[in-house]
């Protein structure tokens, strides 16, 4: 029977400084349209959006090495993907592991700390509310009887006096990722109950999440802790820790766990860069030693 070649997505691991060369690289391998390759480069790193061939994929690693760009490439369907993450409501840091609870309480995950491989927290944007501040003002009924003999249309007020804009905070959000097998927990700031933070427990959510994400990244100690993780718990202002969505700060968790295998494996090798496309995890030829419990 015929057999469908393998795909391969890429991944690149760094900014691209001088993005000229990189663009005719892609468009010389790819064929696509020089603004397009020049977009997209502008938004390294992160992963190239469509599957490649195996061809295409050295093509670029080749050219991507001698440019001295970090990037790897995973076979398409060995490729970790966290997207469904479950939203989790009730947990507890303990000091044996991480506990997820049911609605009534009940323990239905537990987490051993040196299991948890990825924290990614950051807060996303929320949209401007527009609310009304004060009830709209009618006209009288004479005016009103005036403007309908002269077949006047009644004048509406303007929509600035009748709704204000309210700004809304961002709302924060974390991303844990468990190992064997690989499993996405996501808390979001205003959804979590935080009861086992006890005396430290405050009114509010946006105090009770730096708390939670810190007593995470303390006590899982083999993690990965992201930079935007370490942003928001710092409280830097160079918004390296903001996120348009959701699923930009999922995109985001999977980038990064790319990054921390291929820093590990890096430093692991400690000599020449493999640039050869990981196609068959769990084989000598993959650091990344993944088996069928780990696969999302």
């Amino acid at each position: 029977m015929p057999t469908t070649p393998a795909r391969y997505r890429l991944v690149i691991f760094e900014a691209i400084g001088e993005p000229h060369p990189v663009r005719d690289l892609f468009c010389r391998v790819t064929g696509m349209h020089p603004t397009d390759a020049m977009q997209w480069l502008a938004r390294a790193p992160g992963t190239w959006p469509q599957p490649l061939e195996e061809a295409e994929v050295r093509k670029l690693l080749d050219g991507l090495f001698e440019l001295e760009i970090p990037a790897e490439a995973w076979r398409a369907d060995q490729f970790p993907e966290l997207s469904p993450a479950r939203t989790i409501h009730r947990a507890a840091c303990l000091k044996e592991g991480f506990r997820i609870e049911g609605l009534r309480g009940e323990p239905t995950h537990w987490v051993p700390w040196d299991r948890i491989e990825l924290i990614c927290a950051g807060r996303i944007a929320v949209e401007d509310e527009y609310r009304h501040v004060q009830p709209p003002r009618w006209p009288s009924t004479m005016v009103a009887g005036i403007r309908a003999l002269t077949l006047m249309k009644p004048r509406p007020f303007p929509r600035q006096s009748r709704a204000m804009r309210i700004p809304r905070d961002p709302i924060g959000e974390v991303i844990v990722v468990r190992r064997d097998p690989r499993r996405a927990f996501r808390v979001v700031e205003n959804q979590m109950n935080y009861a086992y933070l006890g005396r430290r427990l405050s009114q509010s959510a946006a105090e009770n999440f730096p708390i939670f994400v810190a007593d995470l990244c303390a006590r899982a100690e083999a993690a990965y802790i992201t930079p935007s993780t370490r942003s928001l718990l710092e409280h830097r202002e160079d918004g390296a820790h903001e996120f348009p969505s959701s699923q930009a700060l999922l995109e985001y968790a999977t980038h990064r766990l790319l990054w921390s295998w291929y820093r590990r494996d890096r430093d692991a090798q400690a000599g020449p860069l493999s640039w050869e496309p990981r196609d068959e995890p769990g084989t000598d030829d993959d650091a990344h030693t993944l088996d069928e419990d780990d696969r999302p």
